[in-house]
């Protein structure tokens, strides 16, 4: 079997075009596409900053730094949680509300584009396989406390 006939390769390579896509795209803006992609999650009534990672597929030391550098930029604040003292939650600043819709604006262009290139039934398909995808490696991807058993 060729890479070509690998579903990593595909999955792989796409991921990496659409993130320099992502990262030209948004250094126009002066930001990143991972702080694109944080402001798009970060939600009106603030967010914990321990749930972006896992949204992020980023460590918790790489997510640190990047919040850090969001705040020195003014994209974000964070505030302790009123709960939950230990719990830091994330807020946009207006600069950050500015900055999301602008990602915002540049993902759903390019999904756009995609949808307008792509007939529905190649679209669909392409969603029900990476749904199957998503099935297996739940399935595959066994749960760390059922190992510690």
């Amino acid at each position: 079997m060729n890479k070509e006939q690998l579903f990593e390769f595909h999955v792989r390579n796409n991921w990496f075009k659409i993130s320099r896509y992502y990262n030209q795209v948004a250094a126009k803006y002066k930001m990143t596409f991972s702080w694109g992609f944080i402001l798009m999650n970060v939600e009106r009534d603030g967010t914990p900053s321990t749930s972006l990672g896992p949204k992020m597929g980023m460590e918790p030391t790489s997510l640190s730094r990047t919040l850090k550098s969001m705040e020195d930029k003014g994209l974000i604040y964070r505030e302790p949680d009123k709960v939950d003292k230990r719990k830091s939650l994330v807020f946009l600043t207006e600069e950050g509300i500015e900055k999301r819709k602008i990602a915002r604006d540049v993902v759903l262009d390019f999904n756009q584009k995609l949808y307008d290139r792509i007939p529905k039934a190649k679209v669909a398909a392409f969603f029900d396989v990476s749904y199957k995808i998503d099935e297996l490696l739940t399935e595959l991807l066994v749960d760390k406390k059922e190992n510690q058993k």
